[in-house]
């Protein structure tokens, strides 16, 4: 059962980065990358033991989307200069998953060898359980960003007209 989330989860996301990649020679990458890790993740389930679960898609995943995620917010810090980048929901999003994939990789990739250790263990939960709280905190400043961005488009366009007087610090005043 958790294998067919975590295909599940690889192929929505990478469904969902296809959508905000706007390079289209680089999303030929993500059908193809749902198709090998569909693929390998079926080969591993056949080649583990019964009741162990292998961490190795899921270390695959973590960098997969890492890479992804870093090359996005490259593409739109190079394309997008119209808007600041923190008012995008899509922003906020990204930064979750970046936090959570950043902060699981290495979770991952050292629980193959070290998940029978039950302080591990104890300490794998506590660092997957914050990871994802993060995660959700920022998909949901995402979500309040996109609700927010409705009712500030109409003082992107205003200009401030304020007034700030004279400043001479260099004048003498007499009544000091």
């Amino acid at each position: 059962m958790n294998r067919i989330f975590l295909i599940t989860e690889f192929s929505f996301l990478s469904i969902f980065y296809y959508n905000c990649i706007t390079n289209r020679y680089k999303r030929w990458i993500f059908p193809i990358s749902i198709f090998i890790f569909f693929l390998y993740s079926f080969y591993d389930y056949r080649i583990s033991k019964v009741g162990e679960f292998s961490f190795i898609p899921l270390v695959i995943e973590c960098l997969f989307f890492l890479l992804v995620i870093v090359y996005f917010f490259y593409e739109k810090i190079n394309n997008d200069i119209s808007t600041a980048i923190y008012l995008s929901p899509i922003f906020w999003i990204s930064v979750g998953f970046l936090i959570y994939f950043s902060g699981n990789f290495f979770l991952f990739l050292f629980s193959k060898s070290m998940f029978r250790d039950p302080e591990f263990r104890f300490q794998y939960t506590i660092v997957y359980g914050f990871v994802t709280i993060i995660k959700n905190i920022f998909i949901c400043t995402g979500i309040l960003v996109k609700a927010n961005a409705s009712d500030k488009s109409d003082l992107i366009n205003k200009t401030i007209d304020i007034d700030l007087g004279l400043f001479n610090p260099l004048q003498k005043k007499n009544n000091l």
